[in-house]
């Protein structure tokens, strides 16, 4: 029998109205199952993100609350909540009804981030749309949301999205703006582009500003005023490393409140903080933990760049004295290669924010001396975690976190289950489970696979990882993803970790392909350091000293790059795809 502290089935309104916690840590049962929780000292906020940027602005207004170098714009909170407002009431005045969907197409851009609050004053809810979709994919996202209005850039990017638009809906031709009857895009009626020309069917962003009348403004608040916190704030798909994306409802409560738990464990509570961010905002790490998380604690979140550059990250880290860092594991090692051919000035920062991937140890480690990032924070969670819910300690000695993705945040659940849904002991593997304020509302349209994923509600994460007694969570790998070699289970990541460490390798990444006597054989993808050469017997060499036999690879294929999506997680059902392609031949 389990005996924990302060647990309880998850819900808002008791969250709410009971007195904040004081405990700060469960006692472990003699039975040492892998299950923590975190009880939460402050009490979770039932708040709208319209809310926020309307706070910040009666707090702090006259602070620079977001910088954007490659637009040349600078905002005060002041301003930047003028801006959004005056977008808000542009949409009300579409004439939408309450709840209906708004979906955008845009790379870094301020509108982007002015669309992250005006929609919900507007009490719409925000679509985010990955800037590499294909003609399908579009085509698939718009109506599996049944967006009625889309934003789209129509400059700024060598990407025409109003052609690939109209590849669709060719009826846009012929139709007035607000009309649109499409039979492959039936639900999409507006369409707005982001740029000085006007195309047929659409009206552009700034029309969509000027359109926002006095009668609109008033509107505007009163619907505001009437947004629930439990209502639907973002549809955000998932990455899509295994297969198909699926559209995840996230609340004004979940995001919100992850904001909050996230940036107080920052610290930036204690200290608002200059952000270097490299994150979509359709994305969590870029919205939740980047944008909204400033403008809960006055922090002034500066934009490097279209797209994610080395360079422009490390010369905005320098031109503005940035404190913080935001990347991926990829987008850190490219600062790391840019700042050893380089010159920059990045004595400023203090603080370094990883999430998207697992981080090598090594990479951490250069990060903290050559970045002069101290306080490291490796964050783990996912689209479905609004986005996170454990996260390392840089306070901690070093050897106590610097290989696990942390300990469960505040107000957060995570238990360790076997293949029958029971509590594993801990130190054994099993698939991660979490519950809390952080856990999603569902897959849009889709209940099925909502309950597959959600159970009791517990969220099923499909990772396989083991918690420590002290309630460390060490990632293995997807589930999905595991070796299955002559019935022996091969976790990818632990014949990654060996081949990171040869000298000559940037990156690996580990697959299984299919195979009819062994079940799967594994395969490396290696992409080598600049300048460097190998060979498949040299690879297999290094690893036989360093792991069992079975785990060697068996292929090994020298890559450029790898399949990836936009917030930079390798494909690997691309890789796998692939990968069976060139072994046929």
């Amino acid at each position: 029998m389990l005996s924990i502290c302060g647990r309880a089935m998850f819900n808002p309104l008791r969250f709410i109205t009971r007195t904040a916690n004081r405990i700060t840590h469960c006692k472990r049962d003699l039975t040492k199952l892998s299950y923590f929780h975190k009880p939460g000292k402050d009490q979770l906020l039932p708040w709208t993100v319209g809310h926020l940027i309307d706070r910040a602005t009666e707090r702090i207004g006259d602070t620079t609350a977001i910088v954007y170098s490659h637009q040349n714009i600078s905002k005060t909170y002041t301003e930047y909540r003028k801006d959004v407002d005056q977008l808000a009431a542009g949409l009300v005045s579409l004439k939408l009804p309450e709840g209906s969907r708004v979906a955008i197409l845009v790379p870094r851009l301020y509108e982007g981030a002015q669309l992250l609050y005006a929609a919900s004053k507007a009490g719409l809810v925000m679509v985010g749309i990955n800037t590499f979709c294909t003609v399908s994919e579009l085509e698939f996202c718009l109506n599996k949301t049944e967006s009625a209005a889309l934003i789209l850039a129509d400059k700024f990017t060598d990407k025409n999205f109003y052609e690939t638009l109209l590849q669709i809906a060719p009826e846009m031709e012929r139709s007035a703006p607000g009309e649109l009857s499409s039979q492959r895009l039936p639900f999409l009626k507006h369409v707005i582009t982001i740029g000085d020309i006007r195309k047929p069917g659409s009206i552009t962003f700034d029309d969509l500003i000027n359109s926002g009348t006095a009668e609109h403004h008033v509107a505007m608040n009163a619907v505001s005023a009437k947004v629930q916190f439990d209502q639907d704030a973002f549809i955000q798909f998932s990455s899509g490393t295994t297969g198909e994306p699926k559209p995840v409802r996230l609340s004004h409560f979940n995001v919100v409140n992850n904001a909050n738990i996230v940036g107080r464990f920052i610290g930036y509570h204690q200290q608002p903080e200059s952000i270097c961010l490299n994150g979509e905002l359709i994305y969590g790490f870029g919205r939740t933990l980047g944008v909204l998380a400033a403008t809960m604690f006055g922090c002034t979140v500066m934009m490097p760049g279209l797209a994610f550059s080395p360079k422009a990250t490390l010369e905005t880290i320098a031109n503005h004295r940035c404190t913080v860092a935001y990347a991926t594991p990829s987008m850190l090692f490219e600062m790391m290669r840019e700042l050893e051919q380089g010159s920059y000035d990045v004595t400023s920062l203090r603080k370094g924010v990883l999430s998207g991937s697992v981080c090598n140890p090594t990479l951490a480690e250069k990060a903290r001396t050559k970045l002069n990032v101290q306080s490291l924070y490796i964050m783990y969670g996912a689209t479905e975690t609004s986005p996170i819910f454990s996260s390392t300690n840089p306070d901690e000695p070093k050897d106590c976190w610097i290989r696990t993705v942390g300990t469960p945040l505040d107000h957060v659940e995570v238990k360790v289950v076997d293949a029958e849904g029971k509590i594993v002991p801990v130190n054994t593997r099993g698939e991660l489970c979490t519950r809390g304020p952080h856990v999603f509302k569902g897959y849009l349209n889709d209940d099925a696979k909502t309950k597959e994923a959600k159970r009791d509600g517990w969220y099923h994460t499909g990772d396989e990882g083991k918690m420590s007694e002290d309630g460390r969570i060490t990632f293995v790998g997807r589930m999905k993803e595991i070796i299955n070699y002559r019935g022996l289970k091969v976790p990818p990541l632990e014949v990654e970790n060996v081949l990171n460490m040869h000298p000559d390798v940037k990156e690996a990444q580990v697959i299984g392909v299919p195979d009819e006597t062994v079940g799967e054989k594994i395969c490396a993808w290696i992409e080598l350091q600049p300048n460097k050469s190998l060979i498949q017997e040299e690879i297999k060499a290094f690893c036989k000293d360093k792991l069992s036999w079975f785990m060697v690879p068996e292929h090994v294929l020298f890559v450029n790059s790898f399949p990836r999506t936009q917030t930079g997680k390798v494909q690997k059902h691309k890789m796998r795809e692939e990968s069976v392609r060139l072994f046929k031949q």
